[in-house]
């Protein structure tokens, strides 16, 4: 699976960038997250509602970082989503 290229969006959070796309796949809506300078790193990919604001962005990067996901190693996507107000990890 390939992160997307075209349509990103630009974030700095707590001085690290990342770049961000919000997409409707198969009928489920995501929000795909990486950091700008990894090569070939680790994204997110969260599930959300249809309905997203700005404020979740940085929400899912704090959470995502907590539970495991590490930009700078290669390795599958991490998943997540947003359920009744806070993000919760999907196992794979």
């Amino acid at each position: 699976m390939l992160f997307p290229t075209k349509g990103l969006k630009a974030i700095n959070h707590k001085d690290t960038h990342y770049r961000w796309i919000y997409r409707n796949r198969a009928g489920k809506n995501e929000l795909w997250v990486e950091m700008s300078a990894s090569a070939a790193g680790q994204f997110m990919i969260a599930d959300v509602p249809r309905v997203v604001n700005l404020e979740m962005i940085p929400k899912a990067i704090d959470f995502a970082r907590e539970n495991g996901w590490d930009p700078l190693k290669k390795a599958d996507p991490f998943r997540c989503r947003y359920f009744k107000g806070s993000f919760h990890h999907l196992e794979a």
